[in-house]
């Protein structure tokens, strides 16, 4: 069928050949694969769609009923990409834009529809965009509506246009399917409304080499597409500030529709916000995220946001308004206890490909408006060939100013969250950042390094006392088991007896230790066999269990300061009593050896140590019997 003329404007698309020379570059430098659904989902969100669905849909249409017939060889299988937010005038606009004058330079300038919307090139040679109150083909290659002509637009609300959509059943078939499909919307309502509620994509899939690529993509590719989006599907909505449910649809030959994978996002809680004297505006709470595929997975996040404010660090400021940027950060940290230490990942607004630079090491992922590479799959750094680069500047910024205060107003709002019992003690300390997980990323560790030195220089009260895990105190008010408590037995009974006592005892896992020991500007109170002497002679002994008098014992022994042991009644006798380490006669006990077992003395077997004690315990005891200290 011949094409027909209307009053409606009709042109659309970029002009070739400054598009198509554009177009070519971008594609060199930017990947095909599962980045190009995230693009698509990023150009979703910046419209504030709340639902993003992509169909791989095999079917083959009609090619008798069409616009032109050069629009037939594109009627075979596609790929889909629908959201729930209509075109506004100015997307109209934008996504012809791409590559024009001023831009190429600059991609990151470009917006929504720029580098990232282009990359779906790699799949098509012809998208159609059907929105709101246009349907629109792009042709950069301005083969099928004549030269000059990079597209044409048909409008809802043109009587002849109307006209073709309601009768060339061929040409537009398919998308009156994929609204039944996604919406069960009939075709004529929408033509009766003169609008379309949302954004629908159509890429029909490559089958031939053109002029843009000589990519071919067959169904076997749209899988893999699916499949690599499917591995990062969990983290793919932490992050976004609009977009709460993506879907992966299937439609096979035969009609059939099968739902590959659907994944949803919710923040149910009232979010903890910043405190008012902070440099940082942000909030905390809680997000769940639902995946159902083969198997269904419910997750929980802790996800933190802040801002920098502005007037605080003036470079930042220069640079948000020369590049346009926000100085946010946002961090997410799974709530599960399950999850490994260090798996962090960096994204930008959705997560960067899963390679090594884009691992940090941290519990959490980071994400903010980082100024990425051309290929827009790593961050830029200011390294010898970047050094005055102004996004390479921003990221270091970003990275070394607010990430480490967001990462310290997020672990004090897990604690808040702690204390209301939302979150567990464990999830705390799994937050700090473990430095053995960031061997050879030298920038990570010094963020980390900057985390613990904030806690640790505002005296920050962020470790938990073994009396009531749920109450924080600081550093400088707690006392911490020393390296010498290795024996599980012997740990237990000191913390019994000192949490019975009510010393501010903290226990933490060896990373955090292992941050006390490096980062913090005054030498922690410890556990030390010293330490608990004292506690012991002034509290007394009346109240603790035989098997705990036992391990403490053989704790108070072992570093071998028997001056200190006099007046501790924790010297275990044979009949089951304990008496005092003293110098007096009358306080004499006995310990046998080989050479004098104690059945020599069967009428002072009451004055025997207990056989009860530990080899280690027996040997302190001997080298003490031996030092002629005390009486035996």
């Amino acid at each position: 069928m011949s094409q027909r003329r209307s009053k409606a404007r009709t042109s659309f698309g970029p002009t070739a050949p400054p598009f198509l020379d554009y177009l070519k570059n971008i594609l060199r430098k930017y990947p095909d694969g599962g980045q190009i659904l995230k693009e698509l989902i990023q150009n979703a969100d910046d419209g504030q769609a709340t639902e993003v669905v992509f169909i791989h849909d095999e079917r083959r249409y009609g090619t008798e009923s069409l616009w032109t017939n050069k629009l037939g060889k594109y009627q075979g299988p596609a790929l889909y990409a629908y959201n729930n937010a209509a075109f506004t005038d100015e997307d109209w606009e934008r996504i012809q834009m791409a590559g024009r004058s001023g831009k190429v330079n600059d991609p990151n300038k470009i917006g929504r529809f720029g580098i990232g919307f282009n990359s779906v090139y790699h799949i098509t040679d012809v998208p159609i965009i059907f929105s709101s109150g246009h349907l629109g083909v792009m042709d950069p290659q301005e083969n099928i509506f004549g030269e000059r002509n990079g597209g044409f637009l048909w409008s809802l609300e043109d009587e002849e246009h109307k006209e073709a959509l309601m009768t060339m059943h061929d040409q537009f078939q398919p998308f009156r399917d994929i609204v039944s499909v996604i919406k069960g919307e009939k075709w004529s309502k929408i033509m009766e409304d003169e609008h379309f509620a949302g954004t629908l994509f159509r890429f029909p899939l490559r089958n031939e080499i053109s002029d843009i690529s000589d990519n071919l993509y067959n169904s076997g590719k749209v899988v893999e597409l699916f499949d690599s989006f499917i591995a990062d599907a969990e983290l793919s909505l932490l992050f976004l500030r609009s977009v709460r449910s993506v879907s992966l649809l299937h439609i096979s030959c035969d009609g059939t529709v099968k739902t590959r994978l659907e994944v949803k996002a919710s923040s149910s809680e009232v979010p903890l916000q910043s405190e008012e004297d902070s440099d940082l505006e942000g909030f905390t709470r809680f997000k769940q995220i639902i995946l159902k595929s083969e198997d269904y997975k419910e997750t929980q996040w802790l996800v933190t946001t802040c801002t920098m404010k502005k007037g605080l660090m003036e470079d930042l400021d220069v640079l948000a308004e020369k590049l346009s940027f926000v100085p946010r950060v946002d961090l997410a940290f799974p709530c599960s206890e399950q999850r490994e230490h260090g798996e962090g990942r960096l994204s930008c607004f959705l997560p960067l490909p899963n390679n090594e630079s884009n691992k940090t090491g941290l519990p959490v992922h980071v994400n903010a408006c980082f100024g990425l590479t051309d290929n827009r799959r790593h961050l830029k750094w200011q390294e010898e060939d970047q050094r005055h680069d102004k996004h390479a500047l921003w990221n270091e910024l970003l990275v070394n100013k607010v990430l480490p205060q967001a990462f310290v107003v997020m672990i004090q709002d897990a604690i808040k969250l702690c204390q209301e019992s939302r979150l567990p003690v464990p999830s705390v300390y799994r937050l700090w950042p473990d430095n053995s997980h960031m061997q050879h990323k030298d920038k990570w560790r010094k963020v980390a390094r900057d985390v613990f030195d904030q806690l640790f220089r505002q005296d920050a009260a962020v470790l938990s006392l073994a009396k009531d895990e749920r109450w924080f105190i600081p550093l400088s008010d707690a006392i911490i088991p020393s390296k010498d408590l290795k024996k599980p037995e012997i740990v237990n009974a000191v913390k019994r007896t000192l949490v019975f006592y009510g010393e501010n005892l903290v226990t933490v896992p060896d990373h955090v230790m292992k941050a006390i020991e490096t980062t913090s500007h005054t030498t922690p109170k410890q556990v030390t066999p010293s330490f608990l002497r004292r506690v012991l002679l002034m509290n007394g002994m009346q109240s603790i269990a035989k098997e705990d008098k036992l391990c403490l014992l053989e704790f108070v022994l072992s570093d071998e300061n028997y001056n200190e042991l006099q007046g501790l009644q924790l010297l275990p006798l044979s009949d089951g009593s304990f008496t005092s380490f003293t110098n007096r006669e009358e306080d004499t006990a006995l310990i046998d050896t080989e050479e004098f077992p104690r059945t020599l003395l069967p009428c002072c077997k009451h004055l025997f140590i207990s056989n009860d004690l530990s080899s280690d315990c027996k040997t302190y005891l001997k080298k003490l019997a031996l030092k002629r200290k005390l009486v035996f």
